[in-house]
């Protein structure tokens, strides 16, 4: 190779091997505080950085604005995080909570490297990211939540019961300071997202509830979760910032995310029944149905869960929209269900919808209604009997008539006969079959 070749190619940066490569420039020193708008906050054991940002009330988040929150009743949000502490809050004191970590497994070698906090202000809803520029600052970082995060009355979090706020908690320990999260009121938002979502998706990961359920979509400034912990260590490294400004992008978005969130699953919660329509359509599918009745159901409210329950049954055509100007007609009602793929309850939610309907009538003794659903279940199920057993029961019981219940037995009894052998398939034909000759034995006395 030419050496004037060779010198411009060293030049560039291009070398032969390894060896060379430290003698490559570093990368350009980009400061966190030249990017995102912020202050240096100041404590007895040094400056904090913390990124700052105010928005209006009446800013959409997805489908709601942010103020919506606010209209929300503190018995409900107690009632939804199944903590009667929350039932006094002052919804203006309460601070949403959102981390990005050096780790994804917790434990004390995991550091928060910026605690993201949002609240309402008398100006709006301030975002405060307090984001640790140098491992160094993490006892001013500690010091500066110990002086703002007393003035909250209740958490809100996505699994932040399970991860953030336990991180949060041993930096305060291992600085030898008492955590001021100890004790305080705490909605975790991901426990009740999965009682109403499971059966809706795929996932209940709260980029899956922005995207599928409140209408959130992330610019490209937005850098993906598994990864931000080796853009930390790389900006660690290099002091380049750059990467730095999309994750404080993406927990940002993730704290408005629980504002939206809370105000979503409230309503839902609280009264499905009469959601006001908006300009997208807060309407919901046969399985956020099916999911609301076990949570009802869950909390020993079994009308609200039959009402859920018969309504994932429905069809949409028959299902009533409440709006600010009176009901949709059918031809627009019908464009907006379109905008809902599933709306009707899909053949194995609604295998579940039928169960479980069946088993609440049933457990409020109303089994002749519950007949109907057994009977529904046992011709649309291909996969279990155990609605031909309630059938074969009703008949014996309640019926009188055993003819029709051994006949439902050995309906059952075939069905099983055709499954792949295993040990749930031959205690069941062992129960099926002791069931059919005690049925025979009944007939003859």
């Amino acid at each position: 190779m030419p050496e004037d070749l060779r010198r411009r190619l060293h030049q560039l940066g291009v070398v032969k091997g390894v060896r060379e490569l430290a003698t490559l420039p570093p990368r350009r020193h980009v400061a966190i505080e030249d990017l995102v708008p912020g202050r240096f906050h100041t404590t007895s054991r040094g400056q904090c950085f913390v990124a700052e940002a105010t928005y209006p009330p009446e800013y959409r988040h997805g489908e709601l604005p942010l103020s919506t929150f606010l209209g929300i009743s503190p018995d409900d949000i107690a009632q939804i995080a199944q903590d009667g502490a929350l039932a006094g809050v002052d919804l203006r004191q309460v601070c949403f909570l959102d981390t990005e970590t050096t780790g994804l497994s917790g434990g004390t070698g995991t550091i928060p490297f910026v605690v993201g906090l949002g609240f309402f202000a008398e100006t709006g809803f301030r975002v405060q990211q307090y984001f640790l520029r140098d491992p160094g600052d993490e006892p001013a970082m500690v010091e500066a939540l110990a002086e703002h995060l007393p003035a909250f009355e209740a958490l809100v979090s996505f699994n932040g019961r399970a991860f953030d706020v336990p991180i949060i908690e041993n930096r305060f320990i291992l600085a030898r300071v008492p955590p001021p999260t100890a004790g305080v009121p705490h909605l975790d938002l991901l426990h009740p997202a999965r009682r109403l979502w499971q059966y809706h998706l795929p996932s209940c990961a709260l980029g899956t509830l922005e995207r599928e359920v409140l209408g959130i979509m992330r610019e490209q400034d937005d850098v993906p979760g598994g990864v931000i912990p080796f853009l930390y260590r790389d900006y660690l490294r290099t002091g380049d910032a750059r990467e730095m400004q999309r994750v404080l992008y993406h927990n940002a978005v993730d704290v408005l995310s629980l504002v939206t969130l809370a105000a979503r699953l409230c309503r839902i919660f609280v009264d499905p029944w009469t959601l006001v329509e908006d300009t997208t359509g807060e309407l919901l599918t046969g399985a956020e149905l099916y999911g609301l009745g076990r949570w009802y159901a869950a909390e020993g409210r079994p009308a609200e869960a039959e009402r859920a329950y018969r309504a994932a049954l429905r069809p949409p055509s028959k299902i009533q929209i409440e709006t600010a100007d009176g009901r949709h007609p059918v031809e627009e009602r019908n464009q907006v269900l379109q905008k809902k793929p599933g709306f009707d309850a899909a053949p194995d939610v609604r295998t579940k919808v039928l169960r479980a309907l069946g088993y609440l009538l049933k457990q409020a003794d109303r089994r002749a209604e519950a007949f109907a659903y057994w009977q529904q279940l046992a011709l649309e199920s291909t996969d279990d009997v155990q609605a031909h057993v309630e059938l074969a029961k009703y008949f014996e019981w309640h019926a009188e008539d055993l003819a029709l219940a051994h006949r439902w037995t050995q309906t059952a009894l075939a069905r099983v006969e055709a499954w792949p052998s295993g040990m749930h398939r031959e205690t069941l034909l062992a129960e099926l079959r002791h069931r059919s000759v005690r049925l025979e034995r009944k007939a003859k006395r």
